[in-house]
């Protein structure tokens, strides 16, 4: 064993020693490979998916196509495209089962082309073989066993649930994989319990491994699952249980109930799986798995047959990735017959192209390696996973074997029996839980807390709370977690999950420990209560702030924890007394607090800051101290304001109780893209009295909202004057004004691939460019937390500068549907607008702007449309110079 640990270790160490960079392609790789562009972006653009036809051809598909990418004269580079179908939605997965026969995955559709006449192109439109869910979360991949037996794979809303060809499977939760017989009829399902895989393959010994995603919003909370490789099981549930990509709650890779992953990836977003069943690489990499990560621009590579090594130590291994400044989001990845292997780019709108990778020391007749039959026989038929309802005397049953087991018992007999108990009792309450974050808290049933269970709820809990002595740290977690769904009122299991709080303790356990306590129902003393505040407040250092950044659900979850600890005690009282809290990440939490305390709240942070410096603060602790009197916080606000970065949100401030001292800021508020901002500048020079001064009259006969800025300029004028009036004024006053004002165009048609085209984007200063990004509003959208845009961690990686600043100028272009606004019209006839941020059982969260969130009950709406529009403005980069685009990209690659 130790002679294959340290073999081990050799192959490891030596597959990942070095890279060999391709610079013109923005690509590094693997020692020993050749990297070269098949096809470019003019025939192969923002592709999807990708297969190989029988002769070996490249067929690829995106929006509108679907195309055979051709090699004319043999050089390695596709010269020109054939179109074989045009395609609306564009395939997600592709497969040729034989010379005229492809099958596609299109917009949730299940088709069959057949070519007649043999010529390769698809005269007719599509057999369909099955309608299913379609979109990012629909059907995707396609593959083939030995058998020719075709399998169809598809995320957690390709609807596999009651579909009419699939009524035997009531049980199927999240996605799947599916097989027909190679007639196409039948379908049987193999495993479910998947969030959203885009693809497959098959090694050599018949077994079937997948990439599956994660919840990027639960990213460090407890029940996050990261992004994570599986070899499927047959008839198995792999963890995954709810549709849609807004809730996580997978069950732990522990649970007798859920497939454990082969290898736990990290963040990103896994698009194409190919098994490489061939000799015409390294040894190293036959039947390896290789698999992409679109947000970052990756393929991963871990070995999977029995034979290598490697498999018995799985890791993800980086065989390739992006680098510099061209665009690289992978989405397909294919074998050749001779061997070497394609990779095509694309997806959302992002640069599309194909590349080609071959070993560059081939052995001699290298072959493909002989595939063995499928292992799957599939599910015959599937009830519910869970228990319809309460049974007394399953429950009692389960409870007396675990309270037999606490002692003799290993500790995977003792896991399996306290998970078959939560079953047996409702299970997580995924359904309807009182708080999100207490979902895998609660029980679905609440038959247990009635007068006539009482033994059993006793049993029950009186075994949980023993099993809190575990010195086993999974079990001790689903100790913790069932005394908290059984509500346990005995001080003892209090005392010993505050006991599981130190410094060493790792966030993800301390949250899971601090939601556990919540559910009890137990008052909580000051001792209680001053160690609850330390942990916390001790979780903001533990994660390195990372808690905070845009497009996360933390703070929410563990607000929601806060206050119902809260409930128990002056949770309150021993946060704000505790030295921890005046730090700016602890913002989120504060913002939470009741009313009655934010004033005592805002009082400490002023007392602790006042005196420090611009890198101390930032623009929620200036909103927060909005309730300190405005004597001590403006002469502040005033300095704070010539940091960029704080000055928007100072001068909002400021405007509420305007001087004349700050004329020159509410001025310089005039020409920000922000409306609302724009009209708070406004009415502060209205209230201190508009001037002649230059600067300002410039700025005033600027703006391009004249309904904004007429009400000052007729206020200058002492009468009531529209536009027209008011320009005919300043030709009388100030000539060489209104000459520059006139004179200016509106920069409304932009050649902006022309002006992106001048750009050096190789060189730029971040910290210019930072600002730039603060000024334009983008900040708040996209790095808040509760932003409002997507995350733009690894963007620079997966777009070229010119892709990424096209999706800026051209906002509306192609919006994902995560992004896209809803309008809610009530009952009452108001309107309101904004991105849903969560549906629940009894409404819908909808947030409205980068820091407020609205409530809508679902008895009070009357219908709702969604926009295809963006909710990011038009007009951001307008009026920016060469230098400062350059400076904003190379900050945005930061992040």
């Amino acid at each position: 064993m130790w002679i294959q640990c340290i073999a081990a270790l050799v192959l490891l160490c030596s597959a990942r020693a070095e890279f060999v960079s391709y610079p013109k392609l923005g690509i590094k790789i693997a020692k020993g490979f050749n990297v070269t562009l098949f096809a470019n972006p003019n025939i192969a653009s923002d592709v999807y998916s990708m297969t190989i036809d029988p002769e070996g051809s490249v067929v690829i598909s995106s929006r509108g196509y679907i195309k055979r990418l051709i090699d004319e004269d043999g050089d390695g580079i596709a010269e020109k495209d054939l179109l074989l179908r045009q395609s609306s939605s564009g395939a997600m997965g592709m497969l040729y089962v034989d010379k005229r026969t492809l099958l596609a995955s299109e917009g949730g559709k299940f088709n069959r082309y057949i070519d007649e006449d043999g010529d390769g192109i698809f005269e007719n439109g599509p057999e369909l073989i099955g309608r299913f869910g379609g979109g990012e979360h629909g059907i995707h991949g396609i593959r083939k066993d030995k058998k020719g037996r075709i399998y169809l794979i598809g995320g957690n809303d390709a609807k596999f649930s009651g579909h009419e060809d699939l009524k035997q499977y009531r049980g199927i939760e999240g996605g799947g994989i599916i097989r027909y017989t190679p007639e196409l009829e039948e379908p049987i399902l193999i495993c479910h319990g998947f969030r959203n895989p885009y693809d497959f393959d098959f090694n050599s010994e018949g077994q079937i491994y997948t990439y599956d995603s994660d919840c990027e919003r639960e990213f460090l909370l407890p029940w996050y699952s990261p992004t994570r490789l599986y070899r499927v099981e047959d008839r198995a549930h792999h963890g995954w249980r709810l549709p849609g990509y807004k809730r996580g709650w997978k069950r732990p890779d522990y649970y007798f109930d859920s497939v454990k992953p082969l290898v736990n990836v990290g963040r990103g977003s896994p698009t194409g799986v190919m098994v490489y069943k061939h000799t015409a690489f390294p040894e190293y990499y036959h039947d390896a798995v290789f698999y992409c990560d679109w947000t970052f621009g990756k393929v991963f590579m871990t070995s999977t047959s029995t034979n290598s090594i490697g498999a018995e130590f799985p890791s993800s291994e980086v065989f390739l990735e992006s680098m510099g400044t061209n665009g690289f989001a992978p989405t397909d990845i294919e074998l050749a017959p001779d061997g070497s292997v394609y990779l095509s780019v694309g997806g959302r709108g992002t640069t599309g192209s194909v590349y080609k990778i071959s070993a560059i020391n081939i052995p001699e007749k290298p072959k493909a390696i002989t595939i063995k039959n499928s292992i799957y026989e599939g599910y015959r038929n599937l009830n519910s996973q869970n228990n319809s309802e309460f049974s007394y005397d399953r429950s009692m049953a389960l409870a007396r074997h675990l309270d037999r087991t606490l002692i003799n018992s290993k500790l995977e007999e003792r896991l399996k029996v306290l998970r078959s108990l939560m079953k047996s009792l409702g299970d997580w309450n995924l359904a309807k839980p009182s708080l999100e974050s207490l979902t895998g808290y609660e029980l679905s049933f609440s038959e247990i807390f009635d007068e006539e269970n009482h033994d059993l709820i006793q049993l029950s809990r009186n075994s949980s709370r023993a099993l809190l002595h575990s010195l086993h740290h999974e079990e001790r977690l689903e100790a913790a977690r069932m005394v908290a769904m059984l509500k346990d009122p005995n001080p003892i299991s209090l005392r010993l999950m505050l006991s599981f709080f130190s410094p060493d303790s790792s966030p993800e356990d301390d949250f899971h420990y601090l939601t556990c306590i919540s559910c009890l129902p137990i008052k909580l003393d000051e001792g209680n209560n001053e160690l609850l505040a330390s942990a916390i407040l001790s979780l903001d250092k533990k994660l390195g702030g990372k808690q905070v950044r845009g497009k996360q659900n933390y703070i929410d979850r563990l607000n929601e924890v806060i206050k119902e600890l809260a409930k128990r005690g002056s949770l309150y009282d021993a946060l704000i007394k505790n030295d921890l809290l005046v730090k700016p990440n602890h913002i989120g939490i504060v913002n939470s607090f009741p009313e009655s305390y934010r004033d005592l709240v805002a009082l400490k942070f002023f007392e602790s800051l006042k005196d420090a410096n611009n890198d101390q603060w930032n623009n929620d602790i200036i909103t927060l101290l909005s309730s300190v009197d405005y004597k001590r916080t403006h002469p502040i606000f005033r300095e704070l304001a010539k940091d960029p970065l704080l000055s928007k949100t100072c001068i909002i401030e400021l405007a509420k109780m305007p001087i004349d001292q700050d004329r020159s800021l509410f001025v310089s508020g005039l020409g920000s893209a922000d409306k609302n901002f724009q009209k708070i500048c406004i009415r502060a020079l209205s209230e201190i009295g508009p001037s002649r001064e230059l600067n300002e009259l410039l700025a005033l006969f600027r703006m391009s909202d004249s309904k904004l800025s007429l009400p000052l300029i007729s206020k200058l004028l002492g009468r009531e004057a529209n536009k027209e009036e008011s320009i005919d004024w300043l030709k009388d006053n100030y000539p060489k004004i209104a000459e520059s004002i006139i004179s200016e165009q509106k920069n409304i048609n932009i050649d902006w691939n022309q002006l992106f085209s001048k750009v050096d984007w190789s060189q730029g200063d971040e910290k210019r460019g930072r600002i730039i990004f603060s000024q334009r509003a983008c900040e708040s959208c996209h790095l808040s937390t509760n932003a409002l845009g997507p995350d733009l961690s690894g963007v620079a990686k997966r777009l070229s500068p010119n892709d990424l600043f096209h999706s800026i100028a051209n906002p509306n272009d192609n919006v994902p549907p995560a992004y896209r606004a809803t309008a809610f019209t009530m009952k009452d006839g108001t309107k309101k607008v904004g991105r849903i941020a969560f549906y629940s059982a009894d409404g819908v969260i909808v947030r409205t702007g980068p820091e407020k969130t609205i409530r809508l009950d679902e008895k009070d709406i009357a219908n709702q449309k969604d926009w295809t529009t963006s909710i990011m403005p038009e007009g951001l980069l307008i009026g920016l110079t060469e230098t400062q685009l350059a400076d904003l990209y190379w900050y945005i690659k930061t992040l």
